[in-house]
């Protein structure tokens, strides 16, 4: 055969005979390998890939945690949620017994029982509503 004479039909040809060939070697290695399994009486190995997920290794030494003993007993909540609202109330109130001074976040929140994250919060937004002007870094006053 020569090289010039091959065109696309004789590649497909060839490339399925190859294709079939090689399925054939498959098949004839997995009967040599089972009638070796009758010769010898072991029972050879199952070809392919296991399907499935893959089982949990058990691990040794350690005995298992019942799951009764190994769940904590939650904590009992420590106060109530607040009502929604009920921080503008005592943020104003503060606000006005501090009059020109002003308060800081850091010390409000100590005196509320809030966390100072949500009182900068309640500034930023809640507290543009009203007549609240800031004075320094974290430190808030009533405007006249």
């Amino acid at each position: 055969m020569n090289i010039a004479d091959i065109n696309s039909a004789v590649l497909k040809n060839l490339s399925k005979l190859v294709d079939q060939k090689d399925r054939l070697l498959k098949e004839v290695e997995k009967i040599e390998s089972q009638l070796e399994g009758l010769i010898t009486g072991k029972s050879p190995k199952p070809a392919g890939k296991r399907r499935g997920r893959p089982a949990k290794k058990k691990s040794v030494g350690r005995p298992a945690k019942k799951a009764a003993a190994s769940k904590k007993a939650a904590a009992p909540r420590k106060k109530k949620r607040a009502a929604r609202g009920s921080i503008q109330g005592k943020v104003l109130a503060a606000l006005t017994a501090a009059k020109d001074e002003g308060v800081k976040v850091v010390d409000l929140a100590k005196k509320l029982g809030v966390k100072g994250g949500a009182l900068h919060v309640w500034f930023a937004t809640t507290g543009k509503k009203h007549p609240i002007k800031k004075i320094g870094k974290g430190h808030y006053k009533l405007a006249e």
